[in-house]
């Protein structure tokens, strides 16, 4: 028995997070899902029941959200051990199973998760197996902070200045490029980075040299803050993570500023064009973003700077097209400048491009499909440029879409 019990525990440690998944698709975890429907059928009248959800698609729920809640910067064997937690959890309370069934994603958890993964070494139980629950596990993991971040001042990294470009540095911000670990880990102490973890690899899993981790410290207390640290962020544009100290994505209107404020350092210190992801995710902002109601002027300007950076990228082929599909996408209502520029002579060197415009033809004006028919060197393309032209004519046929995507600029 004690060997059965050994072998077991061994499993939990090996098990990879693809064996893990599939778990999720097992009987024993149909059981759960089983158990729920069964209990909110004893809950609710017959009529709200009949409303309820298929089994596949509250198992669905329950895979797609437990997964959520597993940190994604963690090793294979600790995802895999990740799930079997979560799903063991589950089991044992079925309000954990429900939330999860519900859409309920536990950031708290993942969090921890990732810390305790991250400084095993400083927590009192370091078998993840043998945590109780996610309140015994956000509990431990606090407990923890205290010493895993004496740890972190107490170490030197002396490679730190050597990787770290600073791009910005006065009074209210501190801004760098990071370019080794050592800078990583020195910049990222007080923070749950895991590329700050010194323990750990994760650093060169995001590294590359043209597209780094951007750091943020604000160096001035806010006024109605000041018992509170100088805030640290932490941008990788090649993986879309923008975090605060704690780990946690940043909102909409922060990213914006602190974007803009690293974009106009990069542009200072001349450096913009060494950065491609940046002008990359510039120039799909840019399409994103247009003005509908810019005048002459200022649609060229637009359209001048997008030209820029299109033109310096070391793939503007492909970025093309994924600029095409973006703006013909039916709810981005992209200005028509934007479009008629992407179906212009300047595009025809792009292979694929104007025949997605067409393909993808419900957002644009059938004035830039006339020019299509017209003037574009395939035939083919020319071909179905009309036969969309003919059907928007026709009884019936499919509505010149002007009006709603902010008509001629």
């Amino acid at each position: 028995m004690k060997l059965l019990f050994e072998n077991w525990r061994k499993y939990l440690n090996e098990v990879s997070y693809s064996d893990a998944k599939d778990i999720l698709d097992s009987k024993r975890t149909i059981k759960i899902i089983k158990a729920y429907r069964y209990d909110r059928e004893q809950e609710i009248s017959p009529a709200a029941f009949l409303q309820m959800s298929s089994m596949d698609t509250l198992h669905r729920n329950f895979k797609n959200y437990l997964l959520d809640t597993v940190p994604t910067d963690l090793t294979d064997n600790q995802k895999g051990t990740s799930v079997l937690w979560l799903l063991k959890i589950s089991r044992e309370n079925p309000r954990i199973a429900a939330n999860f069934i519900f859409g309920r994603i536990f950031a708290r958890t993942r969090n921890s998760l990732e810390t305790f993964f991250h400084h095993q070494q400083f927590m009192p139980k370091q078998d993840l197996m043998q945590i109780k629950n996610m309140v015994e596990l956000v509990s431990m993991t606090n407990a923890a902070q205290e010493e895993i971040d004496k740890a972190q001042e107490k170490k030197n990294y002396l490679d730190a200045e050597e990787g770290t470009e600073v791009l910005r540095d006065d009074d209210d911000w501190m801004i760098a490029a990071l370019h080794n670990k050592g800078a990583a880990c020195e910049l990222g102490k007080n923070t749950e980075w895991c590329t700050a973890a010194p323990g750990l690899n994760y650093f060169e899993d995001y590294y590359k040299e043209d597209d780094p981790l951007f750091y943020f410290q604000q160096k001035k207390y806010i006024q109605a803050d000041v018992d509170r640290p100088p805030a640290k962020y932490q941008f990788h544009y090649g993986s879309k993570q923008f975090m605060d100290s704690k780990d946690v994505q940043v909102n909409k209107e922060l990213f914006e500023t602190l974007h803009d404020m690293l974009k106009q350092a990069l542009k200072q210190k001349g450096v913009y064009g060494k950065y491609e992801k940046i002008r990359i995710f510039d120039l799909e902002k840019m399409v994103k973003g247009a003005p509908r109601d810019a005048s002459a002027s200022q649609a060229q300007a637009q359209i001048d700077e997008m030209r820029e950076i299109l033109n310096s990228l070391t793939d503007p082929d492909s970025m093309a097209k994924s600029l095409v599909d973006m703006a013909t996408m039916p709810r981005q209502i992209i200005p028509t400048y934007i479009l008629r520029w992407l179906a212009s002579e300047e595009f025809y060197k792009y292979t694929g491009v104007a025949r997605r415009i067409v393909r993808y033809h419900d957002v644009v004006p059938s004035n830039i499909l006339q020019d299509l028919a017209d003037n574009n060197p395939h035939q083919s393309t020319r071909r179905d440029a009309r036969a969309v032209l003919r059907m928007r004519k026709g009884e019936g046929g499919i509505p010149d879409p002007r009006s709603w995507v902010g008509g001629e600029n």
